[in-house]
């Protein structure tokens, strides 16, 4: 049976070429090992498998495998953790509460109602200042190495996956029974983003296809 990184590997190749070839070798062990002494929390082992099949992108194609959202090499999502880290660490615990006032967990619990968390650890950017991350410290009812949505403008976050690997799983699912729009832009480029809901940023479409948690 092919893993989730697998059969995204082979949709990609069959709908998404250049992203396809943009995916980097896997990391070393050394690197991994490396970010995760600096962060001083273990990493989940799907988040270690995801880094190890491959490090994020070479940067020639300019979208990326999560529907869209750019696969961060470790040397890039050390270096946007590090500013993530600079501003929890910087900020008074006044100014970290006003920064956080719009902040809320759609599920009760699941994630912790702050602007930043020195433990989020992006692998996705959309390069407007918003990732998808590891969440290595979780609310009271989520789950550690939980996938959540964070940054400048993610004010609700949702979990996306219990884990990188179920994360995956997920989008593949959604891949290979058609929920995928790829469009060719000005630039001559492809965007790619869901079908259904129709938006142009996958961190928009979460907000409706992980709505039924804020029932919960």
């Amino acid at each position: 049976m092919k893993t989730p990184m697998e059969r995204l590997e082979k949709w990609l190749e069959a709908n998404l070429q250049e992203v396809h070839a943009d995916l980097a070798p896997g990391c070393s062990e050394a690197a991994l090992a490396e970010f995760e002494s600096l962060v001083g929390c273990p990493f989940p082992e799907s988040l270690k498998d995801l880094y190890r099949a491959h490090d994020g992108q070479q940067g020639e194609a300019n979208t990326g495998p999560f529907y869209g959202l750019i696969f961060l090499p470790i040397a890039d999502a050390k270096k946007h953790w590090s500013a993530w880290k600079k501003i929890v660490e910087e900020s008074s615990a006044e100014d970290m509460k006003g920064a956080s006032m719009f902040s809320k967990s759609a599920k009760v619990g699941a994630v912790k109602e702050v602007y930043a968390n020195k433990f989020w650890i992006p692998f996705a950017y959309d390069y407007g200042g918003n990732h998808l991350g590891v969440d290595l410290d979780p609310g009271a009812s989520g789950t550690i190495g939980q996938v959540i949505n964070f940054g400048r403008d993610e004010d609700e976050k949702f979990v996306v996956g219990n884990s990188v690997a179920t994360f995956l799983e997920w989008m593949v699912d959604q891949l290979e029974s058609g929920n995928s729009n790829i469009q060719i832009e000005d630039d001559g480029g492809r965007s790619f983003n869901t079908k259904t809901p129709e938006k142009f940023h996958f961190l928009d479409s979460i907000t409706d296809l992980f709505a039924s948690q804020r029932l919960n």
